[in-house]
């Protein structure tokens, strides 16, 4: 009795097909290019589905002050302003009737993740100008200089390697 254990045409078209698809779902899906991203590092400010999110060296309380007085200078009216000392949620509305939403979250000690969703969808411009509104009325931390995050990878590679003057 001889079994023949090669794998024949069908199997082979089955298998590249299977191949194929499962890699055209992970790339329309957004998975790919999300943990590619990540891959790049977790530093500084990142625009990802939408939300405007950044680490910065922070307590929550602190950086909800500022968002408050952000939010005021902004215009924007809360409707609604959740917090305790691990976690904020606050929410508001542009006079389009575009809504915001911001959260603060505790990472670690000092270190605050701000996440703000303008819209359904994401408006990037408007998230930012929060984020940097926020920023503007961080105190100033010990040393004169103000740390709102991290350096991203092109920083600490400048800093690493200083220019040489030639």
């Amino acid at each position: 009795m001889i079994h023949d254990m090669s794998i024949g045409p069908p199997r082979i078209v089955t298998i590249a097909a299977w191949a194929i698809w499962t890699t055209l779902v992970a790339f329309s899906s957004g998975c790919i290019p999300l943990v590619v991203g990540a891959a790049g590092g977790a530093a500084g400010a990142a625009y990802v589905m939408g939300k405007s999110t950044e680490e910065l060296s922070y307590d929550v309380p602190v950086v909800h002050r500022a968002a408050l007085t952000a939010m005021k200078e902004l215009g924007l009216t809360l409707s609604e302003d959740r917090a305790d000392t691990l976690s904020v949620h606050m929410e508001s509305e542009f006079a389009d009737r575009e809504h915001v939403w911001i959260d603060l979250e505790s990472m670690r000690e000092s270190r605050t993740r701000v996440t703000i969703l303008v819209g359904r969808t994401g408006d990037e411009v408007r998230s930012r100008k929060i984020l940097d509104t926020i920023k503007q009325y961080l105190p100033p931390a010990s040393g004169g200089s103000r740390p709102v995050a991290e350096k991203g990878p092109v920083d600490l590679l400048a800093s690493l390697f200083p220019p040489t003057k030639r």
